[in-house]
């Protein structure tokens, strides 16, 4: 192959749930950091192997169809503005969920109705499009090299689901604070790898020793693996 020629090089996919990356660098990194998600999505991508499309998971912020306030309207025209940018970046795909208001039931209190009622907003649609994307890509031969960056157990039948088609799931995990990652989760995948040290890296400046230079004259040979 010519030399510098990355896309012969093994396909790698990557799958990013945004709430809960986020959750992990606004824990792992100084306070008002704005993630570099190109560079981020570089250091998940197995060494030799080609970034073939990193997928990108988030949901627009609660806005009532009827007369929301001016502040509803102004978040998710930020919201909006800021997924546009992440779409224009270099091979990356945003899908969309939503949020929503419900009402839940929570501590029981002495008084009529047995039970305290408060309003929570939940993300809606995007583990059901993070995890049919998924199985898409790897039953697709889209890629065989999946990088999976979340915590949610309900995910485990769509990693099934990969490795059923030949597909290898690497799982980037973070534990810290509030933020962790489900068991059943941590044992179907095939690697795993804690994103606290990616996070740090990138806390003290550090480059991803891991990728070449695009201009070298004689690149390694591709690695199956991290």
């Amino acid at each position: 192959m010519p030399d510098g020629d990355w896309t012969e090089r093994p396909r790698s996919v990557s799958l990013i749930d945004a709430q809960y990356l986020n959750a992990a660098a606004a824990q792992a990194l100084p306070a008002g950091t704005t993630l570099n998600l190109e560079d981020f999505a570089g250091r998940i991508t197995p060494t030799y192997h080609w970034r073939f499309r990193t997928y990108y998971f988030d949901a627009l912020p609660y806005k009532p169809v009827n007369g929301p306030t001016p502040a509803q309207a102004a978040t998710y025209a930020t919201k909006q503005a800021e997924l546009k940018l992440v779409t224009r970046l270099d091979r990356f795909t945003v899908r969309e969920g939503y949020c929503a208001r419900s009402k839940k039931y929570g501590r029981p209190v002495a008084r009529a109705g047995g039970s305290e009622q408060f309003e929570c907003t939940e993300q809606k649609m995007v583990d059901v499009l993070l995890a049919t994307e998924l199985t898409r890509i790897a039953w697709s031969k889209e890629a065989q090299h999946i990088s999976l960056v979340a915590g949610d157990a309900d995910y485990v039948p769509a990693v099934q689901a990969a490795k059923n088609a030949g597909a290898l799931v690497r799982l980037y995990y973070y534990r810290g604070g509030t933020t962790s990652y489900g068991e059943r989760l941590f044992d179907e995948a095939d690697e795993r790898f804690d994103l606290a040290r990616i996070l740090d890296d990138i806390r003290q400046g550090r480059p991803d020793p891991r990728r070449p230079s695009l201009s070298s004259p004689t690149p390694p040979p591709p690695a199956a693996s991290q």
